[in-house]
């Protein structure tokens, strides 16, 4: 039954436009250390005195690392082409295998350490960029440039701040191989979208696979990417699959019943 009242809230908060006063203080737990005065005289402000908030990191991990594979595939075996064949009887050009592709990966945390799992899977040589480098068999870290300049296959893994906003910038989208192709399902600032839309339509590179963009879709008509060609754009899914959405809704009840134990988790 507790499951069921937060798959109804979850619902019911995604078609609101904003976060009611007391569905706020339901979502932000508030604690103190040491015993809680459980009286029922106090009020919820009274009796935790310490804010935390509690994340669900982690649900989505899988999620988003597939559908990177996702986007890769449909750009190499020219899927959204295929279905438009079934009628022309315009014969398609051949298709692109993983297996042997160099494959570079930006920021491994826990996403892009998932994507550089699957990508040994294919059999392609990964690569990485990131500003803390971790011992990973298979992985060989290289600087940014050298990545751009080396891979086939690129894919962005950082999260959004002062320091990443647009780290995929025109130059280096400039370095890129013209066979090569650019994944982002991280967060759309990240990449220098308009220099991407411009590399596309140029022939600069061989193609882009995007779930994420400048704003949340729906996306304005003449935004750069839209008319670009050889690209595979997804609404911002790539964290919901019924198993992601399962488990951040485990990890937020059992983010709430550590809470009330006073014994908070996930808290940042």
């Amino acid at each position: 039954s507790v499951l069921l009242t937060f798959f109804f809230l979850s619902i019911l908060l995604r078609h609101t436009r904003f976060l009611p006063f007391s569905w706020a203080r339901f979502f932000f737990f508030q604690a103190e250390d040491g015993i809680r005065d459980r009286s029922p005289s106090r009020g919820l402000g009274d009796v935790y005195k310490r804010q935390c908030v509690c994340n669900a990191a982690g649900y989505s991990t899988n999620a988003v690392s597939e559908l990177v594979f996702g986007l890769i595939i449909s750009l190499y075996r020219k899927i959204n082409e295929g279905k438009e064949n079934m009628t022309s009887g315009v014969k398609m050009a051949p298709g692109i295998e993983l297996s042997g592709k160099k494959f570079g990966i930006i920021g491994t945390g826990a996403i892009g350490l998932k994507t550089a799992e699957i990508a040994k899977a294919f059999g392609c040589e990964v690569y990485a960029y990131s500003r803390t480098e971790k011992h990973i068999d298979g992985v060989k870290y290289i600087t940014l440039c050298d990545l751009m300049r080396t891979c086939d296959i690129i894919s962005v893994h950082v999260p959004l701040n002062d320091s990443t906003k647009d780290l995929v910038s025109s130059m280096l989208i400039d370095e890129m191989k013209s066979d090569a192709i650019l994944i982002n399902t991280a967060r759309g600032p990240i990449i220098d979208n308009t220099a991407l839309a411009k590399a596309l339509k140029d022939g600069k590179i061989a193609g882009a696979g995007i779930d994420v963009f400048d704003t949340e879709p729906p996306l304005a008509p003449d935004y750069p990417l839209l008319d670009a060609p050889n690209t595979v754009l997804m609404p911002h899914i790539g964290f919901s699959t019924k198993e992601a959405l399962y488990k951040r809704a485990v990890i937020t009840i059992n983010n709430i019943t550590s809470w009330k134990s006073g014994e908070p988790q996930n808290v940042v």
